[in-house]
């Protein structure tokens, strides 16, 4: 910078397109009360009190890149002491051996009310943006809390329907679809067909006879607590299911005959020794193990057999269905003894 400018009767000084004081000269120093090297390479930010730091941002910047020029703006610095001072600033924008500067002549200036004005405008804009700002932001959160609740109770309710749809609503245990789909996942990978299985099927004895002296308030509340005691008798990896009217249906993974027979004992005892009030009941039991080449229907069918039989010898007693050109066993407790007949 030459003399001539350094000691202009005028405040002078360049900024670079990020806002970084290139240079400054001497009259704009002592009015400001710096240094060179305090301000040179230092943001403008540093001379400029908030209120101008906004205007500097809002009007400045964007005019003069936009016009390439600032004509007579009131414009107010921030002395090293903090006192404000106001000036009258004209400013050009131009380039300069490939680079861009904007360059800025100032006037002191005494009359400060229409600068002030403006200031006071610009700040007025500011605080009404963010206040704008802050109500859309709180709007958003607002909408996006309302959003997840919604699909949240949308995830709550399909989960329910879900269960629904695969619940029998009166005892609480899987339906028949429900029944159907976990026992076709052991017949459908080649993996599961040599794991053992077992099959009970389950049916209240004289259940009409309840119902029709009792009332069917009794008959539920019957089909109610059977419901719970097979939920208790059952392992974690078993499936308990109503299978329709007074017939309920277990799907034993992983269990061989003579373990089957067993838990099926274990129901029908319970079932006979629980306290039912004034009336008995009992329950007869056909069980099924799956063979080489059973299908699901021949699985049940066989554990629905041997449950005809049961209730054929007497009911209150559990049968065993073996297949065709075997002879059926029947339990009472833990006995086992032959039956005539053939399955």
């Amino acid at each position: 910078m030459d003399r001539q400018l350094d000691f202009a009767p005028f405040g002078y000084f360049t900024l670079d397109d990020t806002g970084v004081i290139v240079e400054i000269n001497q009259t704009l120093l002592r009015l400001l009360g710096y240094q060179r090297h305090e301000v040179e390479g230092k943001h403008i930010h540093l001379i400029l009190p908030n209120a101008s730091r906004s205007f500097y941002q809002l009007y400045f910047f964007p005019m003069i890149r936009l016009q390439n020029k600032v004509e007579e703006m009131y414009f107010s610095f921030k002395s090293k002491e903090g006192q404000e001072i106001s000036v009258l600033l004209n400013a050009v924008r131009q380039e300069r051996d490939g680079k861009i500067y904007n360059d800025c002549a100032c006037l002191r200036m005494t009359r400060r009310l229409e600068y002030e004005e403006v200031i006071l405008a610009a700040k007025k804009q500011v605080e009404t943006r963010n206040l704008m700002k802050q109500k859309q932001i709180a709007e958003l959160d607002r909408l996006r809390i309302e959003l997840e609740s919604k699909q949240n109770k949308l995830l709550a309710l399909n989960e329910t329907l879900q269960e629904m749809a695969i619940t029998d609503g009166l005892t609480g245990l899987g339906n028949r679809h429900y029944l159907q789909e976990s026992l076709s996942t052991y017949f459908m990978r080649p993996d599961e067909q040599t794991c053992p299985l077992s099959f009970l099927l389950i049916d209240i004895d004289f259940f009409k006879k309840v119902n029709d002296t009792y009332g069917h308030l009794t008959g539920d509340s019957i089909l109610q607590k059977l419901g719970q005691v097979f939920r208790e008798e059952s392992r974690e990896e078993d499936v308990a299911a109503r299978y329709g009217g007074e017939e309920f249906a277990l799907v034993l993974p992983a269990t061989e005959k003579v373990e089957a027979l067993e838990i099926a004992e274990r129901i029908r005892c319970r079932v006979e020794n629980a306290d039912w009030n004034t009336y008995g009941v009992t329950v007869s039991i056909g069980v099924a193990t799956k063979v080489p080449g059973d299908t699901e229907n021949s699985l049940q069918s066989r554990a629905d057999r041997a449950l005809y039989s049961s209730k054929d010898n007497g009911r209150n007693q559990t049968t065993f269905g073996l297949v065709e050109g075997t002879r059926p066993y029947k339990t009472r407790a833990v006995e086992y003894e032959k039956d005539e007949g053939v399955f």
